[in-house]
């Protein structure tokens, strides 16, 4: 039975104050670190201390820390909240970090997530957190997998007016987009997760399965794992990127907000255009 790995789609259900975002420093890149399943390490300061290695997660709703990091730096605990992910949910302790920078991108007392050190080592040598939609949605940029980078553009390379482009939809703190899949009468609203592996349809009792099923695998996540179906879906059309046989995960969800995850490690690039709403794919890696 495959093992597929899973760190996105969090949720909050009692989220706090968006924090103030700038950017502010004389730097608009960081370099990436792209690991073997299209996961993104980042270098993060926290109150001028690190760098550290945080994984960036545009799936995730907000921004978590291990329990070390936040010891070390003294971050007051001011709240309790639920987190969820596909593979379950629990309470965890929220922190105030006074202040997140990523290569010149900064916020402003982030709240934050804080969970055992070793379940994140155990999903990545090295990671110390997490980066969310709490600080990414503040800024236009660009993730770069061909050439591994992190650009923040101003005004952004994702043009909304294109016919490529993909509108982005709020949704619990976080953003869906459309995606046509052969055989459906409507698109699919899929989360652009660069936590995912591999495509994640969540699935009702009761309802078709949108693919073709081919096998089971375990999913693992930050709170559990549990068993799922491994799939095959023929054609996927993305913005102006059209996808054939894609491997697809299973999930049977009765509370989903969206209808699965789009992983984003398989294109070259990826612009996210957040003051317009929209985002581009490019082809190719």
């Amino acid at each position: 039975m495959r093992a597929i790995v899973f760190l996105g789609m969090m949720a909050w259900l009692c989220p706090g104050p968006a924090a103030a975002a700038d950017r502010g420093g004389a730097e608009t890149a960081a370099d990436l670190s792209i690991d073997e399943r299209g996961g993104i390490v980042v270098p993060v300061m926290l109150g001028g201390a690190g760098p550290f290695s945080f994984m960036l997660d545009t799936g995730a709703t907000r921004t978590l820390v291990g329990d070390d990091l936040a010891g070390l730096l003294n971050a007051p605990l001011v709240a309790r909240a639920e987190m969820v992910t596909s593979a379950g949910s629990e309470m965890r302790g929220v922190v105030r970090l006074e202040r997140v920078e990523v290569a010149g991108a900064r916020a402003e007392s982030l709240l934050a997530s804080v969970l055992p050190a070793e379940r994140l080592r155990a999903l990545a040598s090295g990671i110390r957190g997490l980066l969310g939609q709490d600080f990414l949605s503040a800024f236009n940029y660009t993730l770069d997998y061909r050439r591994r980078r992190l650009i923040w553009d101003e005004p952004g390379d994702a043009r909304c007016g294109e016919p490529s482009a993909l509108r982005l939809i709020p949704v619990e703190g976080r953003y869906v987009v459309e995606v046509s899949r052969s055989g459906l009468t409507r698109a699919l609203r899929l989360v652009p997760d660069t936590g995912a592996e591999t495509f994640v349809f969540f699935h009702a009792p009761g309802e078709a399965v949108p693919a073709i099923a081919i096998g089971r695998a375990r999913l693992t996540g930050l709170t559990g794992d549990g068993g799922v179906r491994i799939a095959s879906t023929p054609r996927l059309v993305v913005g102006g990127v059209t996808l054939r046989d894609q491997p697809v995960v299973i999930v049977d969800r009765t509370d989903a907000s969206a209808d699965g995850l789009l992983p984003l490690h398989g294109f070259a690039s990826v612009s996210f255009n957040m003051k317009d709403g929209c985002m581009v794919v490019r082809a190719g890696r």
